[in-house]
Parts: C-alpha cells; structure tokens; sequence
C-alpha cells in the first residue's frame, strides 16, 4: 500500500514547487480553451462550406507557421527572458480570440476571417510551445525536470479530453459565438500564472550564434543512428497520421449523424484513449520501449484503415467507432510517448534542448497532412482519406522495423 501510495506522490512529485504548479495549472485551463476554439470553429468552417478541403485548409492555416517560426522562438527563448516572452505570446493569442468571439457576436465572422486569424494565432502558438517546454527547466530542481517534462505533457493529454467535450457541449447549447469567448478568457489564467512566479529576472547567454548552434545540431542528429531514425519517424507519424483529427467533423456529421456536441465527445473519446496511452507508458519499462514503439505505429496504421473501411459499410454502429476511436488515440499517444523516451535515453546532454525543440517542427508538418487529407476527402471520401494515409504508415513501419533491427535501437 505504501509502496503504490509512493509511487502515486512521486508521479506528481514536481507540482511540490510552487512555480511549476501556477504554470502546470494555468496551462489546463488555457488549453482547454485552446482546444473548445479548435471545435468550435472546426464545426463552424464545415457548417460554412460544406467542404472537407475547407477544413484541411483551415488547418493548414493555424499550423503551417509553426514551421517556419518554432526554431527561431527557440533561440530567442536561449537568449532572452523565458517568462517575458510567454507572456507577450499568450497575449496576442489572447488578443486574436478576442477578435474571433467580436466578430462572431456582431456576425461578421466568414470564413476569410476565420483562416487569416488562423495564420496568425499559429505564429502565436510557435512561440508558445518551446519557450513554455524551456521555461520548465528554471521552475523545478534539475532533479525534477524529467518529471516536470512529462506533466506537462500529461497536461496537453488531459485538456485533449476536456477541450473538445466541452467544446461541443457550449456550442450544442450556447453556440458558436460563446465557445470562442470562452477561451479568451481562459487566457487570463496562464497569464495570470506567469506574472504570480517568483523566479529571478536573467538573461541566458550563448557564445555560438543561432545559425552556428542550428548546424551543429543538424550534424549531431544526422550522423546518430538512432535519433535519426526516431526523429524521422516522429515527423511521419505526427504530419501523415495527427491529421486524422481533420476529419472527424465529417464523419460525425455526415456518417454518423451527430451535432456539435456529439462531434465534440468523439474528438474527446480519442483524447480518452491517448491519456491512456500516456498513462502505460508511464509504467513501462525501457526494455520495452522500442517494442511498443513499433507496434503503436503499426497499430495507428491498422486502425485507420479499419476506422475507414467500417465507415463505409456500418456507418450505423457508433459504438464501434468510439472503441476505434479510443485505441486510435491510445496507439498515436504511446508512439509519441515512447519515442521521446528513447530520445531522453540517447541524446547527450549537451544537444539535448536543440534535438527536442525539433519535434516541435513535427506541429508544422502536421499542417501540410491536413490539407493533403482534405482534398482526398474532397475528391474521394473521407473514409478513403483515412485508409490513404493508415496504408501509408503501414508501408512506412517495415522501414521503421528495419532501422531499429539495424542499429539494435535498445
């Protein structure tokens, strides 16, 4: 009993200290927020066009800028004040979804607005998410980072359920305008958290400028076996397999015949699912680690594939769909869960921050695979899209089992 009640407290050992705590609180109720604005306006895009395309559009829209601006913010968080810098970030996304619920009350909001906000609430978020992932290391003891590091994650994990739930639920009932509203209030909360830390104002400075500190990290990943592969295989799996969320608004509407708020609890049954996948990963040994990693990849496949071939012949079981959904999500997050673990296991000290700061290139990837699932749709069918890229991720996983076979990834 107290060997698990141990175990228990030292899962949340990190949240003793009270600066993590403010930041770890702050950050669920603005990205519950975050992700009730992706529903919400998600429904809105497909309720304003009909158009699957549209809604790989949109998303292209909120993501592509993390591609071109996440290493930049990286650097600028190496150099100048951490808290400073989340706090200019979360106000102007702030700022942009007070812009989105204005016009949505007063009824302007098309979908022009919608995609040219989007593009910028990405530049927003590119920011966001390395300078809040390097900000950890100055609110815990260096003991406790690693398990400050995966709270926070579990934090991303948990609001993946809340979000869209609650999402679906204000627009089924008080609508569209009242979910955006909704989360530029949440903001105050991460805010409010940041300038409550009591942590010392400096500057980290760095010998090597940004380009030089880039190449070398390029070379070290490069000419790693391991991280290399692994660093790949996150791209492919993040950009070719996340963008299956596109497309849930469709199918709940026009194959299951769901509203806002059913639409919503299916984007939460997935989130259902991959906090499980988190969970058991947490409990897993290292010995394991590389198998999970493999099977969670194929198993995404599968699933995908089996996902879209029922939807096309029984569409009428929603059942069996929330139990695809679940391992869908319980696959995507062990994947991803695992194979940071191996990078934490791999990488040297020395590259560490620049070799995680680029899975969050991945994000930005993810944007290209919702637009490409959005035209397959468009063309073809939404069921056809998710067996395109399950079929793909199960071609890509025998080179993934031929690399970990290769270099014996332990």
């Amino acid at each position: 009993m107290d060997k698990n009640g141990n175990k228990f407290e030292s899962m949340f050992s990190s949240l003793r200290y009270n600066n993590f705590r403010l930041l770890w609180t702050g950050a669920i109720i603005s990205s519950t927020g975050d992700f009730l604005e992706i529903v919400a306006l998600n429904w809105l895009v497909y309720e304003l066009t009909g158009s699957a395309l549209y809604l790989g559009l949109f998303n292209l829209a909120r993501s592509l800028p993390i591609l071109f601006f996440t290493l930049i913010a990286g650097a600028m968080a190496d150099k100048y004040e951490r808290r400073k810098l989340m706090v200019y970030s979360q106000g102007a996304a702030m700022v942009l979804s007070g812009i989105l619920a204005s016009l949505a009350f007063s009824g302007k909001l098309d979908i022009f607005f919608i995609l040219t906000i989007g593009v910028l609430q990405g530049v927003a978020n590119s920011f966001n998410l390395p300078i809040r992932q390097s900000l950890i290391s100055e609110l815990v003891p260096r003991e406790m980072i690693v398990n400050a590091v995966a709270l926070n994650g579990a934090s991303l994990t948990l609001t993946l359920v809340l979000g869209p739930a609650l999402g679906g639920l204000v627009v089924g009932t008080l609508g569209i305008k009242y979910a955006l509203l909704l989360n530029t209030i949440s903001f105050i909360a991460v805010i409010w958290a940041l300038f409550a830390m009591e942590i010392p104002k400096h500057v980290n400075k760095h010998e090597k400028t940004i380009t030089q500190s880039l190449k070398e990290a390029a070379a070290y990943i490069y000419n790693h076996k391991v991280i290399l592969p692994v660093v790949l295989f996150s791209f492919l799996m993040v950009a070719i397999g996340l963008p299956y969320t596109t497309l849930l608004p469709v199918f709940a509407k026009d194959y299951f015949h769901l509203s806002a708020a059913g639409y919503g609890y299916l984007f939460s049954i997935a989130g259902i699912g991959a906090l499980l996948g988190s969970l058991f990963s947490g409990i897993r040994s290292k010995e394991k680690v590389k198998k999970a990693m493999i099977f969670s990849f194929v198993g995404f496949g599968l699933l995908l594939v089996v996902f879209g071939t029922a939807a096309i012949f029984l569409s009428g079981y929603t059942i069996l769909f929330a139990m695809l959904l679940v391992m869908i999500g319980f696959t995507f997050s062990t994947f991803n869960a695992t194979n940071n673990t191996i990078l934490q296991l791999m990488v040297d000290d020395a590259y560490r921050g620049r070799v995680l700061s680029t899975l969050f290139l991945g994000f930005g990837l993810t944007s290209l695979g919702s637009f490409v699932i959005g035209w397959i749709a468009e063309v073809f069918s939404a069921p056809v899209a998710y067996i395109a890229i399950g079929s793909s991720l199960l071609l890509l996983s025998i080179f993934l089992v031929y690399f970990t076979r290769e270099h014996k990834m332990h």
